[in-house]
């Protein structure tokens, strides 16, 4: 996993590299001899940013997040994860976790009532655990954190996979979408987005890398503005 990790930083840093030579030269007038080679160039950066996402994706394979999961002070955040597996029937052992922490602001008191709980993000040793997690909590769709120790009433959690903020950001406007146009489908499968527009063979499943794929699906140029 160590060799994997250092070997995709060493190509997202040569991404990085090549991007920022492409914008440098883009902005120096000397570097662009026309619009053909204008656009060619602003082509090329947008197929080197969206390659260098689904690298930064690939690093979050083994991850997951689990939201409205009560949170309070001086919790044992892999005890939890732990508890909550076993609550989805997936037995985790101290092995299967390498981290889990609390991302976001902290919580607020609002008129005497927690605010919103943060995410919890978890780190698996194996994608094999991941996908059980997953799976599980497809199945047991509605699991509350009741009978888990968990301070407060029972409540509903999920568990999702983890996305990079561009792809979460642009999920979230897929969902949108979907809802407006009146689309049916819209999920996520290792980090990836697709939409469906009704149940059967005849209606394709769409990949969404980019904001243009939107406006591609859904036939609106508008939609690169609005996202």
């Amino acid at each position: 996993m160590s060799s994997r990790m250092d070997s995709c930083d060493s190509r997202i840093d040569n991404l990085c590299a090549r991007i920022e030579a492409l914008e440098t030269k883009t902005a120096s007038p000397s570097g662009l001899s026309g619009n053909g080679t204008d656009a060619s160039l602003l082509e090329t950066i947008a197929q080197l940013k969206t390659d260098l996402n689904d690298r930064d994706q690939d690093l979050l394979h083994n991850d997951l997040e689990i939201s409205c999961v009560p949170e309070q002070a001086g919790e044992n955040t892999i005890h939890i994860v732990s508890t909550l597996g076993q609550k989805l029937g997936v037995t985790l052992s101290e092995h299967d976790i390498v981290d889990a922490t609390r991302v976001g602001r902290a919580p607020l008191l609002e008129e005497g009532v927690p605010a919103r709980p943060r995410l919890l993000v978890v780190r698996l040793a194996r994608r094999a655990v991941r996908d059980r997690l997953l799976q599980a909590a497809r199945v047991r769709r509605g699991a509350t954190t009741e009978g888990t120790g968990l301070p407060g009433p029972g409540s509903r959690f999920y568990v999702n996979e983890r996305l990079t903020a561009f792809n979460r950001r642009l999920f979230q406007r897929a969902r949108q979408l979907k809802e407006q146009h009146g689309w049916r489908y819209v999920w996520t499968r290792d980090g990836r987005i697709y939409l469906r527009q009704r149940p059967g063979t005849d209606s394709p499943r769409h990949r969404i890398r980019t904001e243009s794929d939107l406006a591609r699906v859904f036939g609106s140029l508008d939609v690169c503005s609005q996202a």
